[in-house]
């Protein structure tokens, strides 16, 4: 926990004393590496705040004099979509925000730059303690940082964040189990080192089926190797979440991307939803929630993606408005909550006249 919060402390360049204000419950690895621990190595004040209460939680950052917080990609994104929230918010003391949890947008990232000359860590982690962190020093340009990690943990590239010197990271293919080194192929992501965890709590099985014979923990998150002359990562999916359509495998989080800076969306999600005819197909279905006042048609977003060059195969094939999505404490979506909810729906009789 020690080696994960030096992530957030060099990352956001902490200062002795720095006030951080913590919105996750002290229960997981964001509260207690991202928040608890960076607190006890700088000295400071540790101010909580649990569960989200957005005024509060804005006046606190003028009120204990705020110079680190975290919050979700969504949040984020809401603040600069309604302005008028920080009205009479005080983010004077504010040096950085990290976020996570969700892919970040570009534009979300540049505009906190540009407008309010505060940077958004990107930061990629899990209880199991893996731990990227991509932040204003060795990634300056935010839009690039918003989509890149430093491919920390590989010999030649050398990094600020002592969390680098820490860890060693490697890109495994899906299938074959290979060392990936090519820029653009994608594979799982695998690390150990100090920031990872011994093993499941009396669970030998899934620590066995988690780790690799070199010990590398295989945390089920897809990279590609990104960035000139190899030195970054880019995320690019989960293994469980990949939709299978017409035998090609779909990242949603690349539609995520994309879809993220559609002028009538506040929030999305891409899912995979058994096709029902053909076995092992799915169709991919964007769950949206239209900004306040607007609304979007499948044919609508059809024609944006286009516009950004996707291939067909990952063109959504079914829309579904809703009002939020499911999210964790952490901000997370859950995926699997869609996935069940969808599903029952079209379980559901359908009457006929």
């Amino acid at each position: 926990m020690i080696a994960i919060a030096y992530a957030t402390v060099d990352g956001a360049d902490l200062e002795d004393g720095d006030a951080l204000l913590n919105p996750f419950p002290l229960v997981n690895m964001s509260g207690i590496g991202g928040m608890l621990v960076p607190w006890l190595l700088t000295r400071g004040k540790l101010a909580i705040h649990h569960p989200l209460d957005l005024p509060v939680f804005l006046a606190q950052m003028g009120s204990e004099e705020i110079a680190y917080t975290v919050a979700p990609p969504v949040l984020l994104n809401l603040l600069l979509l309604r302005p008028g929230l920080l009205e009479n918010a005080d983010l004077s003391h504010i040096r950085n925000i990290g976020s996570g949890s969700a892919p970040l947008s570009p534009w979300m990232v540049t505009r906190w730059q540009e407008e309010h000359n505060i940077p958004i860590l990107n930061f990629f982690g899990s209880n199991e303690g893996t731990a990227l962190v991509s932040d204003p020093i060795d990634i300056p340009d935010p839009a690039e940082r918003a989509l890149y990690f430093p491919r920390l943990g590989v010999p030649g590239f050398t990094w600020s964040n002592r969390v680098a010197d820490m860890i060693e990271t490697k890109l495994l293919d899906a299938e074959t189990r290979e060392v990936i080194t090519e820029p653009d192929a994608r594979g799982e992501l695998a690390i150990r080192g100090a920031t990872v965890f011994s093993g499941y709590w009396r669970r030998p099985n899934l620590t066995e089926e988690s780790f690799d014979d070199e010990g590398y923990f295989l945390t089920g998150d897809l990279f590609a190797i990104a960035g000139e002359g190899g030195d970054r990562y880019r995320f690019v999916g989960r293994l469980k979440d990949l939709i299978i359509r017409g035998g090609m495998n779909i990242a949603p989080e690349e539609i995520e991307y994309l879809l993220a800076d559609h002028p009538m969306i506040a929030d999305v999600a891409i899912v995979g939803v058994s096709d029902g005819r053909k076995l092992g197909e799915e169709v991919v279905t964007a769950i949206v929630v239209p900004k306040e006042g607007g609304d979007v048609t499948l044919g609508e977003l059809v024609v944006f993606l286009k516009e950004k060059d996707i291939a067909a195969y990952k063109l959504p094939k079914r829309l579904v408005s809703v009002q939020s999505l499911p999210r964790n404490a952490v901000g997370k979506v859950l995926k699997r909550k869609i996935r069940r909810q969808l599903a029952a729906d079209q379980a559901q009789p359908v009457e006929r006249d």
